[in-house]
């Protein structure tokens, strides 16, 4: 693993930090590569259960690295096309810290997230229109469908930066925490998720990712799941602890 992305596992979370902060996390291959690992792995491993990504104590990323950039061929199959369609496609939920500059895929990253909390002042850009290209990392699609056609207009298609207040109110962002808290608020939260019955939140999960269908086909595809859910280990755990009067430990439910 490169040194310029940090990773460990600490309570069911693996930790993902982008580590090149003198260059306010600019991504490069070499960057893209180990973050792609960090989710395969991740992915395999029992011990994980949730995704924690965060940057510096200054900035989250200002993008891609444009020499590192200009040397590209392709998008398509790159090491940044694998990290991106690992984020997007995860099936364990990721949680995302954010402050100072996210540019770039430091945002497009986030609507993949299931939880973001940014600090006051991160300012958040995709500039791609300004750089004579189309947004990536599915935005063109994602932003429509967060903020509404007119203020992803005004992100991708004017490429204005924005602030934390437009972030929390179009739903990029759960919310703004102060700078000195924001790692161990996304922490936290990301151990609450690691606690949860890890079958069933990534579950929950797939179906919130699901595309939108017929109510009746939703329903349909929940009760198949939920009858299943029946004869669980989860549910079997969190009735015993409910008549025992104390917390559920899914530690060991499948």
């Amino acid at each position: 693993m490169s040194e310029l992305v940090l990773t460990h596992v600490e309570c069911g979370v693996q930790v993902v930090r982008m580590n090149r902060p003198d260059k306010k996390n600019a991504l490069i291959g070499e960057m893209y590569a180990a973050l792609a690992e960090a989710f395969a792995k991740g992915e395999a491993d029992d011990e994980v259960g949730v995704f924690l990504i965060l940057g510096s104590q200054t900035d989250f990323s200002a993008g891609n690295d444009l020499p590192d950039f200009l040397s590209w061929e392709a998008l398509s199959g790159s090491v940044a096309d694998r990290f991106i369609r690992a984020v997007a496609g995860a099936k364990k939920p990721v949680v995302a810290a954010v402050r100072g500059a996210a540019v770039g895929i430091g945002s497009t990253l986030l609507p993949h997230c299931d939880l973001v909390y940014a600090a006051p002042g991160t300012r958040f850009h995709m500039p791609f229109i300004n750089l004579g290209i189309v947004p990536e990392a599915g935005s063109s699609q994602t932003m429509p469908l967060l903020a509404g056609h007119r203020r992803a207009a005004e992100m991708l298609m004017l490429g204005e930066p924005f602030g934390v207040e437009t972030a929390e109110a179009v739903g990029l962002i759960n919310g703004v925490v102060p700078g000195e808290d924001l790692e161990e608020t996304a922490m936290a939260a990301a151990r609450k998720l690691a606690a949860k019955p890890r079958s069933i939140l990534m579950q929950i999960k797939t179906l919130m990712k699901t595309p939108p269908e017929p109510i009746m086909d939703r329903l349909t595809r929940e009760a198949r799941i939920f009858d299943a859910c029946l004869k669980g280990e989860a549910l079997t755990e969190a009735v015993a602890a409910f008549k025992e009067k104390r917390a559920p430990d899914f530690s060991k439910c499948r």
